[in-house]
């Protein structure tokens, strides 16, 4: 149960990072995608339930305050967060590699699928430009941010595994 709370607090606090302090840190317009971090780091490190259901928190989130329409983040972030849970099975902790290709997969696919839906749907057929100017600039700032990110998640969730083990027994 504590697991499932700090997850919540987490998964707030990075979304007040993400609306509040990052925008003060973008570069000509593009900020990391702070969410997409957690969203892709609960799946692989909790499986894909955990990966779904934070995934969803956090469109909902992003919807309710922010987004177009009312689902579409939702769903892309549920998306990302069961693709990575299912990745939990060669997840090791001490392995940075496999996490950050991930990472930078999610995003990336993000970025994608919010052209597709966004821009291509309504002719804005220059995907070219929206991927040197906005997808791969965010993708490499959200990577740059997951090297300091990634690893406060990983003792977190090392700590919560420790402490649910030990209350197990």
């Amino acid at each position: 149960m504590r697991k499932y709370l700090v997850l919540a607090f987490l998964l707030f606090l990075c979304y007040l990072l993400q609306a509040s302090v990052l925008p003060a840190a973008a570069f000509g317009g593009i900020m990391p995608n702070l969410l997409i971090i957690f969203v892709a780091s609960c799946g692989f490190m909790n499986g894909e339930i955990c990966g779904l259901v934070t995934g969803f928190v956090c469109g909902l989130l992003v919807d309710v305050f922010g987004g177009d329409v009312i689902g579409f983040y939702a769903l892309i972030y549920m998306i990302a967060g069961y693709i990575n849970g299912m990745f939990q099975r060669i997840f090791y902790p001490e392995d940075i590699k496999l996490p950050l290709i991930l990472i930078l997969g999610s995003d990336i696919g993000y970025g994608l699928v919010c052209y597709c839906l966004l821009f291509l749907l309504r002719s804005r057929l220059d995907i070219g430009f929206y991927a040197l100017h906005v997808i791969l600039p965010e993708a490499v700032y959200t990577i740059v941010i997951a090297f300091a990110v990634y690893p406060l998640l990983l003792i977190i969730h090392k700590k919560l595994d420790a402490a649910e083990k030990g209350s197990r027994e």
